[in-house]
């Protein structure tokens, strides 16, 4: 069975801009799959399908055989709570500190507060933020709001990880971090979809690559069946 299935999916943003057409995918439980293709192929409104911020014009989605249109919003949002998400515009909190962004995930997750402190720390300290963890969000520059985005989506070890471009404003080092973390969280049976078109987190060569070009699913295979 899958984890999540996608059926005859399309969306089409009026008037008549068809973003994505006619998608079929399923994703499995512990799958890592690179999500790639051309800026405006329909990566970050796929990943939007997935996560439910938008539905679709036509076709079905479903989780673990359930349809999402059956799914109520609460329920979802209870599901949802279990997942990790890395939005391409961070969607933090930016009259929170970093410290308050990452502490409301866990504390939606409900995980315990008394490893809280600790745990927040222990990933500022890997991304280099330890001295901005009382840092209103809006004081950070782009790439620094980018890996608070990154820890509050990875640091409550989600079952899974939707990330959309989650390397965009980042320096070669802190890439390399990311990948080093995905690969831990995969490890762990995190079931990973992530949209890029960075050739330093394609060039890991494992999973499954899914291609997208004019809304289109043109290519999905595993890279091990690649010359």
């Amino acid at each position: 069975m899958s984890f999540i299935r996608l059926e005859k999916v399309s969306k089409i943003y009026p008037p008549y801009f068809r973003a994505l057409s006619n998608i079929h995918l399923e994703i499995q439980k512990g799958d890592f799959i690179f999500l790639s293709g051309p800026t405006g192929a329909g990566k970050t409104t796929l990943l939007k399908l997935i996560y439910r911020e938008e539905t679709p014009t036509s076709g079905e989605i479903f989780l673990e055989n359930k349809p999402y249109s059956q799914i109520k919003e609460k329920e979802f949002r209870k599901l949802r709570q279990k997942w990790g998400i890395i939005f391409q515009d961070g969607k933090l909190f930016e009259d929170l500190s970093v410290y308050e962004n990452i502490k409301l995930t866990l504390v939606l997750a409900g995980k315990k507060v008394s490893k809280m402190k600790h745990l927040i720390y222990d990933f500022l300290e890997r991304f280099n933020l330890i001295q901005k963890f009382n840092k209103k969000v809006k004081e950070l520059s782009g790439g620094e709001q980018q890996k608070v985005g990154i820890i509050r989506a990875i640091i409550k070890e989600p079952e899974f990880l939707i990330a959309d471009e989650p390397t965009g404003n980042l320096d070669p080092e802190s890439i390399y971090e990311i990948i080093d973390l995905l690969k831990e969280l995969h490890q762990k049976e995190t079931t990973i979809i992530l949209a890029t078109h960075d050739p330093t987190i394609l060039s890991l060569k494992i999973g499954k690559l899914i291609i997208l070009e004019k809304g289109e699913l043109i290519r999905d295979d595993t890279f091990s069946s690649q010359s």
